[in-house]
């Protein structure tokens, strides 16, 4: 089972880094379809069912009417939340909530997705965006992750004309912050 292990493992760490490559050699074309939200959040939800019901997780869904609705590559922007939900499965403690929120703020559309896990060390912040960076080296690998996930959402969310935030929860837990015009 260890071999198997490690072979799955490598073999997602190799995908990753192929990913990361096409994104930032402007490989992947953009392909702006409209793109209803709460159905991306669902979609989500219905993937990840496994993971969030071994961990007694629980998704909730907030979207603002006026950020219902978004002109997006649809799947570029569900393979950067996917990834941001997969890190607050894997970081948040079993039977706690995650968050989903969509919200319109000015000329953008805010999409947020935040946990009731340990959150970020202020130190780490600013470098989690960074290919391979780990918060927390030994919990990393025992849960499997490339350290490339939150390098690729960057770099997804920027080609998507946005920006990604990371943050703490005044009340606990981490909070990403996606920020895409809303065309």
């Amino acid at each position: 089972p260890d071999a198997a292990r490690q072979a799955n493992r490598m073999e997602r760490l190799v995908r990753d880094l192929l990913r990361l490559a096409r994104l930032e050699g402007g490989q992947e074309p953009v392909e702006p379809l409209p793109t209803d939200v709460e159905a991306l959040f669902g979609d989500l939800v219905i993937e990840l069912e496994g993971a969030l019901d071994a961990k007694d997780q629980r998704v909730v869904t907030d979207v603002g009417p006026e950020a219902a609705s978004l002109l997006v590559d649809t799947a570029k922007l569900h393979d950067a939340l996917r990834n941001l939900v997969e890190n607050a499965v894997a970081y948040a403690p079993p039977a706690t909530t995650i968050t989903l929120a969509s919200r319109r703020d000015g000329g953008e559309v805010v999409i947020t997705v935040a946990d009731e896990g340990p959150g970020i060390p202020e130190v780490d912040l600013a470098r989690v965006f960074e290919r391979f960076y780990r918060v927390d080296k030994a919990r990393s690998r025992e849960s499997g992750g490339t350290g490339l996930g939150l390098a690729i959402v960057k770099h997804l969310v920027e080609i998507l004309g946005g920006d990604v935030k990371a943050a703490n929860r005044p009340e606990g837990g981490a909070l990403f912050t996606v920020r895409l015009p809303a065309r």
